[in-house]
């Protein structure tokens, strides 16, 4: 770590970002660490509310938001518009300058910065929601290479009595010490996606839909359809916390098996036959087989969905209860004639069925070589009519739920190149969420 620790005054606050950011450790979902170090850092400084934005190209993409008040006044849906929010990364905004510079900056009066200045606030998102930003702290994100990570902005430090107070001597210090802590796990949880991502790549050699966009929206999508159905569950806090870190780069994976597929059936144009079908069921077990000796959560969660995702909910799908290696039926779950059941209903792991209504619905939106886009409508038409007969009801009724943000997932990963390139941009693999819950 660096001396910014020397330079808090207060002790107590320089242990307690230490707490914090040791806490950064058990998270390797990026977007579900942005929440928690924003949530740490507004702690830290006792801010009302505060941002996120990322480096991507030459903008910065918002990234992470929380406002208390907003939340308490508005709702979380204001905020829903300017999930892709972003802006030009140069001098003229602050959180521009920051990025720009690479130097704190704590502005206690936004209404009265110097017009000479080179940089402006940008009020856009206050203005929509009515609110006034007073006071503004931006810290520079970077990792230890000098890779600019983006910048963090606390807004609004609150006094006792809840109102509007100036920045202390401390709060640059030990905010600018906690985001040392904060860079170094951003850095190992963007090379853990890097490195999925490019492994989606690599399937996408062998077949063009697999693109690294589509497993995005593919994770993006399941991890909104989890949240809703845990909610709605009462799956408690700590069982749905460890899900979310994990959900996303396991969806990601979802169809790592297709890589020992021929080329000639995944690009096949028409349908199918009996053998060529076959072939292809086989990329789940193959795909499984690689989790099977699952170490960790995350190995655990892959393999579940890997083997689970196109199984139905009326028992009509795939690889059903076969061995891994043999495909031969497992005893006790077989038809009359001694052939293997598909697995039904909940007898499929929830990660299977969420992946099941995920991958399907972003085929649908899509454009494929066989097919145009549908609109968003008759999509979930469609998903609505195969509830209770190819997907899990409830997990259908998430979908509809959660039809606001799916077009900003569509839009945040669109099926170009330049979306995806990854030797020069990691995006997000999930849209950011207005309000995240507190930890």
């Amino acid at each position: 770590m660096s001396n910014a620790c020397t330079l808090v005054l207060d002790r107590g606050r320089a242990r307690e970002a230490d707490r914090l950011g040791a806490g950064l450790n058990a998270l390797v979902d990026v977007d579900l660490l942005l929440m928690r170090i924003l949530t740490d850092a507004r702690a830290l400084t006792k801010c009302e509310a505060g941002s996120i934005y990322l480096t991507r190209g030459d903008k910065l993409i918002l990234a992470s938001s929380q406002n208390d008040y907003l939340e308490r006044i508005v709702g979380g849906s204001s905020l829903l518009p300017f999930l892709n929010f972003q802006m030009p990364l140069d001098r003229s905004s602050i959180a521009g300058y920051v990025a720009v510079e690479q130097k704190p900056l704590v502005i206690n009066n936004t209404l009265a910065i110097d017009p000479d200045a080179p940089f402006e606030h940008c009020t856009v998102i206050d203005n929509k929601n009515d609110y006034l930003c007073q006071a503004m702290m931006t810290v520079p994100i970077r990792c230890r290479d000098g890779h600019k990570f983006g910048v963090i902005q606390v807004i609004n430090p609150l006094g006792e009595r809840g109102q509007v107070t100036p920045f202390d001597d401390d709060d640059e210090s030990v905010l600018c010490y906690y985001i040392e802590w904060a860079a170094m796990a951003l850095e190992r949880a963007m090379e853990l996606r890097s490195m999925t991502l490019r492994s989606a790549e690599v399937v996408s050699v062998h077949d063009p839909r697999e693109t690294p966009a589509h497993v995005q929206r593919v994770a993006c999508l399941s991890l909104e359809l989890y949240e809703y159905w845990a909610e709605k569950r009462r799956i408690p806090y700590m069982e749905r916390l460890r899900v979310t870190n994990i959900l996303p780069l396991a969806a990601m994976l979802h169809d790592i098996g297709k890589m020992s597929v021929p080329e000639y059936i995944l690009t096949k144009p028409g349908r199918l036959d009996l053998k060529e079908r076959l072939v292809m069921e086989e990329h789940v077990l193959i795909g499984a087989r690689l989790f099977r000796k699952h170490r960790t959560d995350l190995d655990l969660l892959t393999y579940q969905v890997i083997l689970d995702h196109h199984e139905r909910w009326d028992g009509q799908g795939y690889p059903g209860w076969v061995d891994l290696d043999t495909r031969e039926p497992i005893e006790g779950h077989t038809d009359a004639n001694g052939k293997a059941l598909g697995k039904r209903a909940e007898e499929i792991s929830i990660y299977g069925r969420i992946l099941a209504v995920a991958d399907v619905y972003d085929a649908l939106v899509s454009r494929k070589s066989y097919k145009d886009p549908f609109d968003e409508s008759l999509s979930l038409q469609i998903m609505e009519q195969e509830s209770g007969h190819h997907f899990d009801p409830d997990v259908v009724e998430a979908l509809i739920a959660r039809r606001p943000i799916l077009k900003k997932i569509l839009e945040r990963f669109p099926d170009t190149p330049a979306a995806y390139d990854l030797a020069t941009d990691l995006p997000l693999a999930k849209a950011p969420v207005a309000y995240p819950v507190h930890f």
